[in-house]
């Protein structure tokens, strides 16, 4: 089982992590969430895998290189598709600020391609 946190998940979650046919769960989420996985895995001895804990934001003021943050930001999030637990999930920024680095990191993205993050023509990030 691999799954985000929310409330809804943590009946489907526990359910899966107490049930005998399911070998593993690997869970990023919520601390809730992970604690009734745990809790149910416990009587069957499942492995269990749990990236727990906040939305790692990103904080940028107005006197920052603001080039370095927009390629900080956009790799904060953007990096294995955000699907690691410190993706930078939130960003906040001074407001004078704000314009430059919402449309900076939005460039980063329109550079997005899929494929493999090992080919060279890949690399969106410059």
């Amino acid at each position: 089982m691999s799954s985000t946190s929310s409330r809804a998940s943590a009946t489907p979650a526990a359910a899966l992590s107490g049930h005998d046919d399911v070998d593993k769960v690997a869970f990023t989420g919520s601390t809730e969430v992970g604690k009734l996985i745990v809790g149910a895995a416990t009587g069957n001895l499942k492995k269990v895998s749990l990236e727990l804990g906040g939305k790692s934001p990103n904080v940028v003021f107005a006197d920052a290189d603001l080039d370095a943050a927009v390629i900080g930001a956009a790799n904060g999030i953007f990096f294995n598709h955000g699907q690691c637990c410190n993706a930078g999930s939130r960003l906040y920024i001074q407001e004078s600020a704000f314009d430059d680095v919402v449309a900076g990191v939005a460039e980063q993205a329109k550079k997005i391609t899929v494929g493999s993050g090992s080919t060279p023509a890949r690399r969106w990030v410059r």
